[in-house]
């Protein structure tokens, strides 16, 4: 029995098509740089890290035990909805800092959620919360700068 490639036409397709697909991995490797942290900020990341850093503010002053602002709800559900839409945006591309933006999404989302929960009961966010989530962003600033640095 004759095993050639040629008297094959299954073991050709295999080889066309393996060949194509490695021909096209290449071609879409070269026509992609590497993402950078400054093209992450640049391409709507930026925006991101604004609204949050907005919003820990608002978590700041919803932590406030005296007080009575009946804004707190409406600007506590504003930081959920920009939490959502930060997590829906693509990751940063430097691993340390993803990790520690990660965490922090979580966290003011964490703080977010309990204020909301808490302006029934006549309070706001918690300050051990907001503590948290405004270390853990301090730490996401640390290896953005760092990370925009190196791009």
């Amino acid at each position: 029995m004759n095993m050639s490639i040629r008297s094959s036409p299954a073991v050709r397709g295999v080889l066309v098509m393996t060949g194509t697909a490695l021909l096209l991995t290449a071609l879409a490797g070269c026509s992609k740089d590497k993402e950078t942290m400054s093209g992450w900020a640049k391409d709507g990341g930026q925006k991101h890290v604004s609204a949050i850093a907005t919003d820990l503010k608002t978590l700041g002053e919803a932590s406030d035990p005296l007080t009575t602002d009946p804004t707190i709800a409406p600007r506590c559900t504003q930081v959920l909805d920009d939490v959502k839409a930060a997590k829906a945006f693509r990751d940063p591309p430097d691993e340390i800092a993803n990790t520690s933006w990660q965490e922090t999404l979580n966290r003011v989302q964490t703080a977010a959620s309990h204020c909301l929960r808490n302006v029934k009961t006549g309070g706001g966010s918690s300050l051990v919360e907001d503590m948290d989530a405004q270390t853990s962003f301090h730490a996401f600033l640390r290896g953005f700068d760092s990370a925009l640095s190196q791009s």
